[in-house]
């Protein structure tokens, strides 16, 4: 998938900076891992089957998992 620009409005950018110091971890992976929690809680569990399964083969095997003890069972 292309990298894609974000901008944060200045309240979440202080916030991020106080987390990305706090957990010693950068923007990217704080942005992948709290996008992966809203996403497969916002949706469907036909939507997450249907994601996989066009965007990588390899992760369709997790798609029978969709709300896995451990999310990153998803490997998304």
């Amino acid at each position: 998938m292309s990298k894609r620009k974000i901008e944060l409005n200045e309240k979440v950018e202080k916030l991020a900076a106080k987390y990305l110091k706090t957990y010693d971890i950068d923007l990217d992976t704080l942005t992948n891992k709290a996008l992966k929690v809203y996403l497969i809680d916002h949706l469907s569990s036909s939507q997450i089957k249907e994601a996989l399964r066009e965007n990588d083969n390899t992760s369709s095997n997790y798609s029978g998992r969709l709300f896995p003890n451990n999310i990153d069972d998803l490997n998304l």
